[in-house]
């Protein structure tokens, strides 16, 4: 019977130590991740990454589009890239992996931001310590640029007609534009990681007609104007975790897209 007791014992003893271990972690852990969601947009402001990305990003780019500065812009504020990266790398060390890569080594083939690639051209290499843009990329990540006013050009009542006319586009941009409405009523499924794949492919085609060295002026500036609103839609089905949404915005793009014959046509 003393030994029952005893061993009775000493299992309740090794249990309340095993369920103190785990507690601990537990609370550890839990204690960890509350850090990480009460991080405060302060806290990231002060922060070694946001001092980095204040000396050797704002040197060209805003940190959000200020109308009164739009004709000053060299490069797109740091919001809008944002907007153009989270999408296409929403875990964290992906996003900040994409940035600092294209950051040591631009190139069109890499851009997410064709159209301001064609705007501003690349931007230059920059030979920065690889640690110190992570610490940049992490920052883009974790801060909030906040609110922006709404500079982008949209589709409605924003293209224009070149006296009255369609614009005139190279036989092999309006061929690639029928591709892609072609491949927007081709393209059926239920399953969402179709449709994050399928507005990768769309945006990579688009990318090639906005790169494009031959349009300028007002040519471009329409062309842009297009392709800034399907652009979003591109990015938003990169993005998306439901099939109802990702079937709305494919319906939205179809719309788009039929609206671009208004406007252009083969030369």
């Amino acid at each position: 019977m003393k030994k029952s007791i005893q061993y009775l014992t000493i299992t309740i003893a090794i249990s309340t130590f095993l369920f103190s271990c785990n507690n601990t972690k537990t609370n550890k852990s839990q204690t960890v991740k509350k850090s990480e969601k009460t991080l405060s947009q302060a806290d990231i402001k002060n922060s070694e990454g946001y001092k980095l990305m204040e000396s050797k990003c704002f040197i060209c780019h805003l940190e959000k589009p200020d109308p009164s500065k739009k004709d000053k812009m060299i490069a797109p504020p740091m919001l809008r890239v944002k907007e153009h990266y989270l999408p296409n790398y929403q875990n964290k060390e992906d996003f900040v992996n994409a940035v600092v890569a294209f950051t040591k080594n631009p190139s069109k083939d890499k851009t997410l931001m064709p159209g301001t690639v064609k705007k501003f051209n690349l931007m230059p290499k920059l030979n920065y310590d690889e640690n110190e843009l992570k610490l940049i990329a992490e920052t883009i990540y974790d801060y909030n640029f906040g609110d922006a006013p709404k500079m982008r050009m949209q589709m409605s009542g924003n293209l224009k007609l070149n006296n009255g006319k369609r614009w005139k586009l190279k036989k092999e941009s309006i061929e690639k534009v029928d591709s892609l409405t072609n491949k927007l009523y081709s393209f059926k499924s239920d399953n969402i990681e179709d449709y994050n794949k399928f507005g990768k492919e769309l945006f990579n085609d688009a990318k090639e007609i906005m790169l494009d060295k031959s349009y300028t002026g007002e040519k471009f500036n329409q062309i842009h104007n297009f392709f800034n609103s399907a652009e979003e839609d591109m990015h938003s089905l990169i993005a998306e975790k439901s099939v109802d949404n990702a079937k709305k915005t494919l319906d939205d793009l179809k719309e788009k897209f039929n609206n671009f014959y208004n406007f252009f046509e083969a030369e």
